[in-house]
């Protein structure tokens, strides 16, 4: 028997609520509902008649209704429908409903989105978050403190590959951030001492060595040491003073069958600043001594137990440096007290750096404090110039072709001293062997709009010298020495472009803390190498040695310059000698 459906089409293509009520983007009607569950119930009573019906004609005898009178009955009774009022009929299409609120869900999302991609912009441009490198290891903040003390280039260059740019590095209790590129590192050699604090970052390493007070006056002791360095007569002294010590020394080095470079020059260069800077009593008294004072505490220095450490726990390394420091201000102020005796002036002005300052009225009364300049003036001075005057002879000995050239033209009537190719090999060796990193302490957040990153006070911001002169982008072959790319075709020395895109010559630093010592340092290490290699021959220990040395095997725990790691034996003779030992 037909019966008429009674859902109408809108009702039947409605969505069925969802089980999970709380999350559907449809909600029924009460109208809706009313209508369904009337429709159900008179589905359910039809359904229940005809079981009823087929019930009742199978079992006759249970007393039911026989199938001809029941048939009769239902004959008599018009056809069922289902009748729709006006009462349960929706008051609106529900698909115009289900419309606004889709249209609505999306406008909500389309605003989040929004919000999201300003967010997005906003934090590109003032973006606080440096990316930290991320070592692989259950210990790897360890393995991390020692890759940045012995190995410190494959860990920036790991790091760099990783993070990019700017990255922080977190080296146990010291949070250290990297720039890296030309553009960076000219903003952090033009940035301002009172945001990054050169004498805060050196402190961390050096206050153990100075007098308390020491650092609120370094720089009127700074300025005084420029003025000094500055001078002709200082220059010409030092001049003097290290053709005389490295033609002393180049004695004793040719009477030995070899020697280490790097330690023998490094006595060279101390007797050098010595005489030249604190003085001919200061040399005949205490050279040796102080040497041994200068070494020891570099080792201490260099400890990771100062580094990580606070000035005041009295760590071994701690007890050792303010020994040594106790030491050093003793023998300066003996000094000082048999030259008051004298009468002072049978110390000639500006043929020392110490009567210098004695004499300045700005320097005169920090005459307690000098013997903690002098000290980090060594430290300055030393390591750097030591790795400089052996790293040359050391490329010499690797390139005999060049070597043949420089010894030429400083042997030859014309030339004397002066010889364009080696004050190119001179600026080559300090492009390629030069201090691993600057470093400098966050005395306030700054803000780096080129990188995007704002660096937090308190850490520790460095650069990397050395990484930027082994660029490609900088320089032709950096991997190769090459004085040759110092010679225009004038023949003059090229200067380094530091103008056009960024920094990237800058083994003396830069900008306000560009290295005051710059001019006395090239005059020592000329002086030197123009001696050794004039007045002898140099050659391997043994045919071997090149071979068998590693010479980028370099040992960066050194205050500045790296020196060879192991070193390399050599030795020399008195040129013109040849087939005489």
């Amino acid at each position: 028997m037909h019966r008429e459906n009674p859902s109408p089409r809108w009702l039947r293509v409605l969505p069925r609520p969802s089980l999970h009520a709380g999350f559907a983007l449809y909600r029924e009607p009460l109208h809706h509902r009313r209508l369904r569950l009337s429709t159900a119930a008179v589905r359910k009573r039809g359904k229940t008649d005809e079981c009823h019906a087929r019930h009742s004609h199978a079992s006759p005898g249970l007393g039911r209704e026989p199938r001809f009178a029941r048939s009769k009955r239902t004959a008599s009774r018009p056809p069922r429908t289902t009748t729709l009022t006006a009462s349960v009929l929706p008051p609106a299409k529900p698909d115009l409903q289900f419309a606004i609120a889709l249209l609505t869900l999306t406008l909500v999302w389309l605003a989040i989105l929004a919000i999201l991609a300003v967010f997005s912009v906003l934090r590109g441009r003032f973006q606080t978050y440096i990316p930290g490198y991320k070592s692989k290891g259950p210990l790897a903040f360890l393995s991390d403190a020692q890759y940045f003390a012995t190995k410190p280039v494959g860990l920036i260059q790991r790091a760099t590959e990783q993070c990019g740019n700017v990255f922080s590095i977190q080296v146990l209790s010291v949070y250290n951030v990297w720039l890296r590129g030309n553009q960076l590192n000219k903003i952090y050699l033009e940035t301002r001492e009172d945001v990054w604090s050169f004498k805060a970052g050196m402190g961390l390493f050096l206050n153990k060595i100075v007098e308390p007070g020491f650092w609120e006056h370094y720089r009127v002791l700074l300025s005084s040491l420029r003025k000094y360095v500055s001078g002709g007569r200082a220059q010409d002294h030092a001049a003097v003073v290290s053709v005389e010590e490295t033609s002393k020394a180049a004695v004793q080095w040719a009477s030995e069958p070899d020697f280490e470079p790097f330690a023998n020059i490094s006595m060279l260069v101390h007797n050098i600043i010595v005489r030249s800077l604190m003085g001919q009593d200061f040399y005949e008294h205490d050279a040796p001594e102080l040497f041994e004072l200068v070494h020891a505490m570099e080792a201490d220095i260099r400890s990771l137990l100062s580094f990580i450490l606070p000035d005041w726990i009295p760590h071994p390394p701690a007890r050792r440096l303010r020994k040594a420091r106790e030491r050093f201000k003793e023998i300066f102020l003996e000094r000082l007290r048999e030259r008051s005796l004298a009468g002072g002036e049978q110390v000639q002005p500006m043929q020392d750096y110490v009567a210098f300052t004695m004499q300045d009225k700005a320097t005169a009364p920090l005459k307690h404090l000098m013997a903690s300049h002098h000290t980090i003036l060594m430290f300055a001075a030393h390591t750097s110039t030591v790795a400089n005057i052996a790293w040359n002879m050391i490329a010499l000995l690797r390139h005999p072709d060049i070597m043949t050239k420089v010894s030429r033209e400083l042997r030859s009537e014309t030339k004397g001293n002066e010889s364009l190719l080696l004050q190119a090999c001179v600026k080559e060796t300090t492009r390629y062997y030069c201090g691993i990193k600057l470093l400098r302490l966050a005395c306030r957040d700054v803000s780096i709009p080129e990188a995007k990153v704002n660096v937090p006070k308190g850490a520790v911001v460095s650069i990397s010298p050395y990484l930027t002169h082994r660029d490609a982008e900088n320089y032709v072959n950096p991997e190769v020495w090459d004085p040759q790319r110092w010679i225009d075709d004038q023949g003059e020395i090229k200067q380094a472009d530091n103008k056009s895109n960024g920094v990237k010559f800058m083994p003396f630093g830069g900008g306000s803390h560009r290295c005051v010592g710059e001019k006395m340092a090239m005059i020592m290490v000329t002086s030197a190498v123009a001696t050794l290699v004039r007045d002898y021959d140099w050659e391997w220990a043994s045919p071997d040695v090149p071979d068998k040395t590693d010479f980028e095997k370099l040992d960066f725990d050194k205050v500045g310059t790296p020196w060879l790691r192991g070193g390399v034996r050599v030795r020399m003779k008195k040129a013109g000698l040849d087939g005489c030992d």
